[in-house]
């Protein structure tokens, strides 16, 4: 998934795409050549999240990512959720200005995450029953079960064509 926006890549049509945290072009500036490929410093994320991150580091200094007002914070750590959170429709909300300046950067206000984020959850329940179903195949109601899936299937594909970049 994306780190930033959540975007499940198993549901969305474009490829992830690698962000470095910290970006290459201050990396290589201060001769850091090893956060080009270090784990830590890289980030799965969507295209519009990486393109929103493009360009926006606020700082000339590869020890800093943020100065609890703006910056970034990376995704995988624990310090995100102090940061950044889901509201109980799926929306990406801010908690403090570092998560501030990060939900303005990438545009979340803008865009239908908490759309994809729902669709990632459905998609793994039916996966699931799915599997469960499989095993089970006498079960009542499994052809409205079906028609149901590929109802969903269908949508999202037309989501997936229709909303690519959101």
């Amino acid at each position: 998934m994306c780190g930033y926006c959540g975007k499940d890549f198993n549901i969305i049509k474009c490829p992830y795409q690698k962000d470095h945290l910290i970006p290459e072009y201050i990396a290589k500036k201060y001769g850091r050549f090893d956060l080009l490929t270090d784990y830590n410093n890289l980030v799965y994320s969507c295209r519009v999240c990486n393109r929103n991150k493009w360009h926006n580091w606020p700082f000339d200094n590869v020890d800093k990512t943020h100065d609890d007002k703006v910056g970034f914070v990376d995704p995988a750590t624990d310090e995100f959720d102090q940061h950044m959170a889901r509201d109980e429709a799926g929306r990406i909300i801010p908690i403090t200005d570092v998560g501030k300046y990060m939900y303005e950067i990438f545009n979340f206000s803008n865009r239908l995450t908490e759309v994809w984020w729902k669709l990632s959850i459905i998609r793994k329940e039916l996966n699931e029953i799915d599997d469960m179903l499989k095993k089970e195949e006498t079960v009542n109601g499994l052809s409205q079960y079906w028609k149901m899936h590929r109802k969903f299937d269908v949508f999202l594909e037309k989501l997936r064509e229709e909303n690519e970049s959101i």
